[in-house]
């Protein structure tokens, strides 16, 4: 029988407590990681997460940092040596932990902050093999922050523009030096709502742009009222909308 191999990907946001992929568990194979925002300090600091095997057959992972950028509105990862993982290998057995330190190397400070990607990718094994000869693989993503020296928190403006598939995109321009986590965006026109996007919508890195599609067929009409949530917030405040 050819074996063939699944990549599940997933992009974790800033939830509490461990991430899973419940498909994997749905074969009695589960990798779970904690927490998944990572915060360094700056210069010379260190932080750490925590590898879990909640399933029945033993996992191997590789572990790697990536420089996270964006250009053109969309999310850029690129090699980097100034933030690491230790250590970037790690085997577990059923039930078993590990414990991985991330270290910024770094030799200046940077005035704003500083954005990477952990990933953790699931490296092929005979435990990964389902009845069918499919190969399940989990690929997790974390967003790495390192603080700048003196940030100033996000600044967004935002206007309505078309997406690189022709479609109606909200662009979002962070001005500041920190990221904003945009969480439940709606717009509203006339009192009527024209589009809501619960939960998690996405990332606006510092001193960057980020497309983020809209539910919509058509370009929204002008003149009504953008919010959003970020990880300032607690409650839906207005976006200047240009």
């Amino acid at each position: 029988m050819r074996r063939r191999s699944l990549l599940i990907g997933l992009g974790l946001s800033g939830t509490t407590g461990f991430a899973r992929a419940d498909l994997a568990q749905a074969i009695g194979h589960n990798v779970e990681i904690s927490p998944t925002t990572l915060d360094l300090s700056g210069l010379g600091s260190t932080t750490t997460c925590t590898v879990l095997n909640n399933g029945t057959v033993p996992t191997s992972s590789q572990i790697r940092l990536r420089s996270w950028y964006q250009a053109y509105g969309q999310d850029v990862l690129s090699a980097t040596t100034s933030v690491v993982a230790s250590p970037p290998f790690i085997s577990l057995a059923p039930g078993a932990r590990q414990i991985v330190r991330i270290a910024n190397l770094a030799t200046s400070p940077a005035s704003s902050e500083t954005c990477y990607r952990l990933l953790l990718n699931e490296l092929p094994s005979a435990g990964n093999l389902t009845n069918s000869g499919v190969t399940v693989l989990i690929a997790f993503s974390l967003p790495v922050f390192v603080a700048g020296t003196d940030a100033r928190p996000p600044q967004l403006t935002a206007s309505f523009a078309v997406g690189p598939d022709g479609r109606p995109a909200l662009r979002i321009v962070n001005a500041g030096d920190v990221h904003a986590r945009l969480s439940d965006v709606s717009y509203t026109l006339q009192n009527r709502r024209v589009f809501m996007m619960p939960g998690l919508v996405g990332y606006v890195l510092p001193h960057s742009t980020r497309d983020i599609m809209l539910p919509l067929v058509t370009m929204p009409q002008p003149g009504g009222l953008l919010a959003g949530v970020t990880q300032l917030q607690t409650e839906p405040t207005p976006i200047d909308l240009h």
